[in-house]
């Protein structure tokens, strides 16, 4: 899973939600950057879902100039509807993220996770294969509150999670892999476990 490049609402630091933001030069560049670390993936991603939105449509094609895999466009997977707080600062948005408040005029939170648990459903069942899925930093969150625990940090924009199922833990049951692609050794990508959610360190670190 990633998260699309910076957007113009993330350069103003704005929260967009279902609002379509662009993306800016630099978040062009950061889903270039991508490349290297698709290309050093031992199991590389053989189809790309990405939400209708034009920032995670737009990183998951520049992603797919490394892979050439399927690609495909889900509307599930897109960032929740915040309603009134759609152009909001992000210390406005405190109440929907912090204190988990259902946004007037927009999706509970509720409807967002099932929402979520759709369009990853089907990305996993509809193939046998290592899927990308390009989306938010909200579906990332929402993934979490669906096994009951909470996201540790903001997700930055183009840092690749690889998730390997494992079924032993029982709260998460997924080791959690980062890819970052400012780091290396010897010429090659790191790969760290990463630790996503709150209540989810000591399973994803044993």
């Amino acid at each position: 899973m990633i998260r699309h490049g910076q957007t113009e609402a993330n350069e103003a630091r704005v929260m967009a939600g279902s609002t379509d933001s662009p993306l800016t030069p630099l978040g062009r560049r950061q889903a270039r950057s991508v490349h290297t670390v698709l290309e050093s993936l031992a199991i590389k991603p053989q189809t790309i879902i990405h939400s209708h939105l034009s920032r995670a449509r737009d990183t998951a094609h520049i992603l797919n100039e490394s892979l050439g895999a399927h690609i495909y466009e889900d509307a599930d997977l897109a960032e929740m509807h915040v309603g009134s707080f759609e152009g909001a600062s992000y210390e406005d948005c405190t109440p929907i993220f912090e204190d988990l408040c259902d946004p007037p005029g927009g999706e509970t939170h509720a409807d967002f996770c099932g929402r979520i648990r759709r369009g990853l459903t089907r990305a996993l069942e509809n193939h046998d294969h290592s899927v990308l899925v390009v989306c938010h930093g909200g579906v990332l969150a929402a993934l979490g509150k669906l096994y009951g625990i909470r996201a540790k940090h903001l997700f930055q924009n183009c840092h690749l999670y690889e998730f390997e199922p494992n079924p032993s833990r029982e709260k998460f049951p997924w080791q959690v892999w980062q890819h970052d692609p400012c780091h290396k050794v010897n010429g090659r990508i790191i790969r760290k476990t990463a630790v996503l959610f709150h209540e989810a360190v000591e399973a994803i670190d044993s």
